[in-house]
């Protein structure tokens, strides 16, 4: 089979503004796999599945060299055999038990937030909650003191509005270089106190590690630097997409505030239909065919996993519609080897957000333009004003 070449501008022009259904037809147009100016973009749910099943020809380590050029994101930077020393490392520090450990913790962040503009009757969900709360979330689990928000907030911003991960390969800008520097400064300061003064966080279980078990500071700030990267705006965006559904959707806000069990099925439905993460970098390390087109070696490929969630298995029935009684299962987190780290924390997060919302309002409409950003290394908005009675 051939493939045709298309402009190096395709994947920028995919028409988000015409919603996410329009925008996945626009990239499975031209077929399951096919080239937009450098970049291969494998857009089938074989052909995603298959790249993930095979990190040995479809490299994540050579898919991140530029922005992990100085320090490593550690594990997604690294491929087998010494990815798996790290994810038996990282797993259970990132498994359900930490994370009920954080959850009263979460929950009290969250009705903060909710309580500060719950009496106004009116709020802009990404700049009141979902671009503030996520960072909250990783604090905590870093064990980092939250007076830090406001700062940390400002290096985030620049490294993710200053990153581009379909950019493959291309050195990261001065505006990501010096808020990683001055992030990672900050982050060598913390490493510091938390040898002196050990806490139940992550990072303290990291550094207590010893032997052939034992991290350097380079690798704790690698993991940090994923975390980051991977887990902040993407949580943001899976907020702001969740309660713009629900706002535009009353029979189905509805239903989730008199059944709050339907609240897990909706995460899951959400993240397959309106997930953050388009898609996801590869490099190959050498020439390999899918779907029946050969993709040279050495070659830039982006595992749509967006468009593929439109064909898993068990929504083949009505792939565009949601359905809070599929049994879950999308590439929202990926897939393989990589699968997201923290699909439990993001997961945790969704949920509370929701819950905690609808608690304190559980009424509330769109109050004006919710515009998403593109393009971007990630679906995002750029604003979610509601409105609401006072509460």
């Amino acid at each position: 089979m051939t493939t045709t070449e298309l402009p190096d501008d395709f994947y920028a022009a995919v028409p988000v503004c015409q919603g996410r259904t329009a925008a996945m037809d626009y990239l499975r147009r031209p077929g399951p796999v096919y080239q937009a100016g450098k970049t291969w973009i494998i857009t089938s749910y074989d052909g995603v599945r298959y790249a993930q099943k095979n990190p040995d020809l479809f490299s994540s380590a050579k898919a991140f060299d530029g922005l992990s050029a100085a320090i490593p994101m550690i594990p997604l930077a690294i491929d087998p055999p010494k990815h798996a020393d790290y994810r038996r490392v990282l797993d259970p520090m990132f498994g359900p038990k930490r994370i009920d450990a954080m959850e009263g913790e979460l929950r009290a962040q969250l009705r903060g937030h909710i309580d500060a503009f719950a009496p106004l009757g009116h709020c802009d969900v990404v700049a009141d909650l979902s671009y503030k709360f996520p960072t909250q979330a990783i604090l905590t689990l870093f064990g980092l003191p939250l007076e830090h928000l406001p700062q940390f907030l400002v290096w985030v911003t620049g490294i993710i509005k200053g990153a581009d991960i379909t950019a493959l390969g291309l050195e990261p800008t001065p505006q990501v270089i010096d808020c990683s520097m001055a992030l990672f400064g900050f982050l060598q300061e913390q490493i510091e106190i938390k040898r002196r003064q050990p806490g139940q966080d992550m990072l303290s279980s990291i550094l207590a590690l010893d032997g052939d078990q034992a991290w350097t500071d380079a690798e704790i700030l690698g993991l940090c630097f994923l975390i980051v990267l991977a887990g902040l705006d993407t949580v943001t965006g899976a907020i702001g997409f969740s309660l713009l559904t629900l706002a535009t959707d009353p029979q189905l806000r509805q239903r989730l505030v008199a059944d709050p069990a339907l609240i897990g099925p909706f995460v899951e439905e959400m993240l397959r239909l309106e997930g953050p993460v388009p898609g996801v970098p590869r490099r190959t390390t050498a020439d390999v065919e899918v779907e029946g087109v050969t993709i040279p070696a050495d070659s830039p490929v982006l595992l749509m996993v967006s468009t593929a969630n439109r064909e898993v298995p068990s929504a083949a029935a009505n792939p565009d519609e949601m359905d809070l009684t599929a049994k879950p299962a999308h590439l929202g987190f990926g897939g393989g080897i990589h699968r997201c780290l923290g699909s439990h924390l993001a997961r945790r997060e969704l949920r509370l957000t929701i819950e905690e919302f609808h608690a304190r309002i559980p009424d509330y409409r769109l109050a004006g333009e919710a515009t998403t950003l593109w393009p971007a290394g990630t679906f995002a908005l750029e604003s979610l004003p509601l409105q609401f009675d006072p509460r």
